[in-house]
């Protein structure tokens, strides 16, 4: 335990080269796609779209969200904390082990990280297909453009994407998801507005 307490100290202060997943994806298919970008460089697009698809409370929970979890399928992890937890230190272990470290785990990074430090990681370490991670090399990989230069309605197509499946073409997208990029937009106003992105916007 007085490991885990002095990793997760650690890494509130720095970034390590790789998460679990990484290492798991690196052994089983010989290289990753993975580009590490700061917080402060993330578009707010982008941090504001992964909040309406990913967890609208995330600035209001200590790291879990029993209705989400009720609501949702519960073999998988309803907040962007349990996601990071599971990608940094977790990734694919047995899902009733998962289960019991998950929400521990994810108290103390809500702990020891702020919340910010919270996204950077699950925006940096997520996994997109096999072998690419983090919304930095995504941005190259579907949109070809640098993750810096994104519009708001870039960084909602981008996240829309990221749910999509691998054979979808972002400049030809099927009604359903033009509607959902259009629908995402207009949830950040909405977010915004409840107050919901608060915790994020001091230091």
């Amino acid at each position: 335990p007085l490991i885990l307490v002095f990793m997760l100290f650690s890494f509130s202060l720095i970034n390590p080269p790789f998460s679990f997943q990484m290492a798991k994806s690196f052994i089983s298919h010989g290289n990753i796609n993975h580009e590490w970008i700061d917080y402060e460089e993330l578009p707010d697009g982008l941090v504001q779209s992964h909040l309406v698809t990913e967890d609208k409370f995330f600035c209001m929970h200590w790291g879990f969200d029993l209705k989400s979890s009720r609501d949702r399928d519960r073999k998988k992890p309803t907040t962007l904390t349990q996601k990071a937890v599971q990608s940094l230190f977790l990734g694919s272990t047995d899902h009733n082990l998962r289960r019991i470290l998950e929400t521990p785990l994810s108290l103390l990074v809500e702990i020891f990280w702020s919340k910010k430090r919270i996204l950077e990681f699950h925006l940096n370490y997520l996994r997109i297909g096999t072998s690419i991670f983090g919304v930095a090399a995504a941005s190259q990989t579907i949109l070809d453009k640098n993750i810096e230069s994104l519009t708001p309605e870039e960084s909602a197509l981008l996240t829309v994407m990221l749910e999509a499946p691998n054979d979808v073409d972002p400049f030809d997208l099927p009604p359903e998801l033009k509607l959902r990029v259009e629908w995402v937009v207009e949830k950040i106003d909405e977010l915004n507005a409840e107050g919901l992105t608060d915790c994020l916007t001091g230091n």
